[in-house]
């Protein structure tokens, strides 16, 4: 929500509110060929323009990883425009991710998150609960035996269809699994951390519902 006339400062002070999508990008990048943008100065953020109908799916797919084709794109050089470059969306979805190789896995977090994964497949509620930081394993949804009932009784064991590494210690996960209603491709993040050398889950965060 970004302020917009008369004084383009803060909504709250009386500024009409210029409500917008902003994508970030994977990477910073620098725009030239544009003589109102500066070649030497990276950034990170673009303002999207689209139709409602875009709008629509902009809200279904916000906080996610997409995939987004951009036309007409141009620095910012009026006061509605709220990002070094704004652009217009010809196009948006969900990004797929880049499985890591087998050996990509080696001395990083993803193994531990592989082997929690295949503890769940196997229903073995006190193996992958030991994946997951000390503090959390008697909640819900980390404790030994919930895990060994709800993932014991699926129609189809999950198994993981690719890990993606964003950083050191995240990572995007997509699985698959069904119940005897329905089946379930998801996709999470799980946070990972390090104590005493060991890599240890910290959080998951289902990106669909899933």
């Amino acid at each position: 929500m970004f302020p917009g006339p008369p004084n383009y400062e803060d909504v709250q002070t009386g500024d009409t509110p210029e409500p917008s999508y902003v994508l970030k990008l994977h990477d910073p990048i620098c725009l030239s060929g544009d003589e109102a943008a500066d070649p030497s100065k990276y950034f990170q953020y673009v303002q999207l323009v689209s139709g409602q109908d875009m709008d629509e799916q902009f809200r279904h797919l916000l906080h996610q990883d997409v995939t987004v084709h951009l036309t007409d794109a141009m620095a910012a050089i009026t006061g509605h425009h709220h990002e070094p470059l704004v652009a217009t969306v010809t196009s948006v979805s969900i990004a797929q991710a880049k499985p890591m190789e087998f050996t990509d896995e080696y001395g990083t977090a993803a193994t531990t998150i592989q082997a929690f994964y295949d503890a769940l497949g196997a229903a073995q509620g006190t193996v992958a609960s030991a994946m997951v930081i000390p503090e959390k394993r008697s909640t819900p949804a980390f404790s030994p035996s919930n895990i060994t009932r709800f993932y014991g009784g699926l129609a189809d064991p999950i198994r993981v269809v690719s890990i993606a590494q964003e950083n050191d210690s995240t990572f995007i996960v997509n699985y698959h699994y069904a119940t005897k209603s329905h089946a379930c491709n998801g996709r999470a993040t799980v946070t990972t951390t390090v104590r005493g050398g060991r890599n240890f889950i910290q959080s998951i965060h289902a990106l669909n519902g899933c």
